[in-house]
C-alpha cells in the first residue's frame, strides 16, 4: 500500500487525503491542531459558475483579468471546470452551502467577478465550515498534531519523507512515504499585519526551497484592502463579500476613496490596496461603510462575532475601521496542474504551491476552489506512484550554526516597509543588505527554538520575493514598485 506524508491540515491537505484515505496508509502532520489553517480562517466563500447565468469561460476571463493575464491559462481552465464538479459532489455528500428561502443556492458578489458566483456557508464562515466538514469524511488517516516539519529527505534525487519534531517533547522523527505532500499554506506572518493563522511563517516554501525544489512567482503577495485594524494592529479579516453586498470604502470625512477608479468598491485587490495606502498616507483613517447593507449582523455573524468582541460600536456609527494587510501567496513552490513539484515525489497543494492559477493577482473565493482542484489532481498522480518496500531514514546535520540574531517584529517591520503593498527599488536593495547579516539559508533546526526556526523560514521566503520583485522589468499586479510607469487606471 502507499504511503502518503501529507504536511499541513489545510483543506487541500485534507481533501486530498479523503481522495486517498481508502487506497492508501495517509498520515497528516500539523503543527498545532486540526483546526489551526487559513483555510479554517476563509470568510468570503467559494467561487465556481454553478448559477445558470455563468459559465466557465466567464469565470476564466475574470480570473485572467483580475491576474493581469499572468495567469497560465491551462491551469485557469482546470479550475474553472473541474472545480464546479467537485462542489457538487460535496453538496451530494451533504456540505451546507446557504440556500435562499425557495431551497435555491444562494450565490454573492466580490471584487473582480462579473457574476454572482460565491457560494457560502453559514454566513461569512464558509472556510471552517468546508474545512470542518471535508476534515469529519476523514475516517482512516493518521494524525501527528503538535509536530512541526523540519526538514524533507531527499534520496537519489527522490523527495521520501520529512523530519519532524514534536512541539511538545522536542522528540524528533522521520516519516517516510512514497508521496510527500506540501499544504502548509503560504507566508503570511512575513507581515505584521495579516489575516494569516499563526502557524502560517512560509515552513513549506522554505523547506522546499532547502531541498532544491524550484519556486516561482514570489514577487506576488496579495494584500487584502479590509483587514479590520485597531491602534494599528489587525484583528481579523473583513470579507471583501461585505463590498459585493454593498459596503463602500470612505475616510473619516466620508469621502468615498474608490469613487473614481474603474469598478469602484470592488476592483482588484491590488487595485483598492494601493488606493487605500495612499489615501492613508495623506493623513487619512479608512473605513468601511455598511450603512447600504440591510440586516448586517444576520448576514455576516462572523464579523459581528469579531467587531463585538473587540467593542467596535460599527452598528451606531455604520463604519468599520480598516487598512490592507498581507494575505494571499500567490507564487510559492512550483508544479505542474497534478501538484508535481520539480522534485520526483514532492507535491504540492493550496497556497504554498503555484501552478500559475492565480497569475499575479488572485481573484477572490478562487483559493478554497483551488484547494479542492490542486488536491484533486494530486490524488490521481499519487494513485500512479509504485508503492516502496524500504525506506532509508536520514539524520540531521549536527553542525552548529552561528545565533539567529533578529527577532520576529524586527522582520515583520522591515517587510512591511520594503516589501508591501509599494516597493521601490532602492528599498528592495536595502531590505537584502539587512538579510544578509543573518543566517537563515540552510540552518540547523534542532539547534533553533520554533520561534527561531520560523524567522529562518520567513527570512528565506522574504529573500526570493525581493529577488523577484527586483528581477521584474517593472509592476505587474500584486507586486507594485514605484518608479515604474503605471497607467493611473491601473492603480
Amino acid at each position: 500500500m502507499r504511503k502518503v506524508i501529507i504536511i499541513g491540515a489545510v483543506l487541500a491537505g485534507c481533501y486530498l487525503a479523503t481522495q486517498l484515505q481508502t487506497t492508501c496508509d495517509v498520515t497528516i502532520i500539523t503543527k498545532k491542531s486540526a483546526e489551526d489553517s487559513n483555510s479554517m480562517l476563509a470568510q468570503g466563500g467559494i467561487a465556481a459558475s454553478l448559477d445558470p447565468g455563468d459559465t466557465p469561460v466567464e469565470h476564466e476571463a475574470d480570473t485572467l483579468v483580475a491576474g493581469a493575464h499572468h495567469n497560465k491559462e491551462t491551469a485557469v481552465k482546470q479550475l474553472v471546470t473541474t472545480g464546479p464538479t467537485l462542489i457538487k459532489r460535496l453538496i451530494a455528500a451533504g456540505m451546507p452551502f446557504d440556500r435562499k428561502a425557495d431551497g435555491q443556492l444562494d450565490f454573492g458578489l466580490e471584487g473582480a467577478h462579473s457574476h454572482h458566483r460565491i457560494l457560502h456557508a453559514n454566513g461569512d464562515r464558509t472556510g471552517a465550515a468546508l474545512t470542518s466538514f471535508v476534515q469529519s469524511l476523514l475516517h482512516q488517516v493518521h494524525w501527528q498534531t503538535n509536530s512541526e516539519a523540519l526538514q524533507l529527505t531527499i534520496q537519489s534525487g527522490v523527495c521520501t519523507g520529512v523530519v519532524v519534531r514534536n512541539t511538545q517533547t522536542g522528540q524528533l522523527t522521520t516519516f517516510n512515504g512514497d508521496a510527500i505532500v506540501l499544504a502548509t499554506g503560504g507566508l503570511g506572518n512575513l507581515f505584521p499585519l495579516t489575516t494569516n493563522n499563526a502557524t502560517i511563517t512560509g515552513d513549506g516554501i522554505a523547506m522546499a526551497a532547502r531541498a532544491g525544489a524550484k519556486l516561482t512567482d514570489m514577487a506576488y503577495m496579495q494584500f487584502h484592502p479590509t483587514l479590520l485594524t485597531l491602534h494599528g494592529r489587525c484583528y481579523g479579516l473583513i470579507t471583501e463579500a461585505i463590498r459585493g453586498s454593498g459596503a463602500i470604502l470612505v475616510d473619516e470625512n466620508n469621502h468615498r476613496i474608490m469613487a473614481n477608479v474603474p469598478k469602484k468598491d470592488l476592483a482588484p485587490r491590488d487595485v483598492v490596496a494601493r488606493h487605500l495606502q495612499a489615501w492613508q498616507r495623506q493623513g487619512h483613517d479608512l473605513f468601511l461603510d455598511i450603512s447600504a447593507i440591510p440586516n448586517f449582523t444576520d448576514r455576516f455573524p462572523g464579523v459581528t462575532e469579531n467587531l463585538d468582541n473587540h467593542h467596535v460600536p460599527f452598528q451606531t456609527t455604520k463604519r468599520i475601521p480598516i487598512q490592507p494587510g498581507a494575505h494571499f501567496m500567490m507564487g510559492g513552490v512550483a508544479t505542474d496542474l497534478s501538484a508535481q513539484t520539480s522534485l520526483p515525489h514532492l507535491f504540492a497543494v493550496g497556497e504554498v504551491a503555484c501552478n500559475g492559477v492565480h497569475g499575479a493577482n488572485r481573484l477572490a473565493s478562487n483559493s478554497l476552489l483551488d484547494c479542492l482542484v490542486s488536491a484533486k489532481k494530486a490524488a490521481e498522480k499519487i494513485m500512479t506512484i509504485t508503492p516502496t518496500e524500504t525506506f532509508k531514514n536520514t539524520a540531521l546535520p549536527n553542525s552548529r550554526v552561528d545565533p539567529f540574531l533578529s527577532t520576529m517584529t524586527t522582520l515583520q517591520d522591515k517587510a512591511w516597509q520594503y516589501l508591501g503593498v509599494v516597493r521601490t527599488r532602492t528599498g528592495l536593495k536595502t531590505f537584502l543588505r539587512w538579510l544578509d547579516q543573518f543566517d537563515y539559508p540552510s540552518p540547523v533546526p534542532t539547534q533553533l527554538t520554533s520561534t527561531q526556526f520560523a524567522i529562518a523560514n520567513l527570512c528565506l521566503c522574504a529573500e526570493k520575493i525581493a529577488k523577484a520583485a527586483q528581477a521584474a522589468p517593472k509592476s505587474l499586479g500584486a507586486n507594485y514598485i514605484e518608479e515604474s510607469v503605471v497607467p493611473d487606471q491601473a492603480g
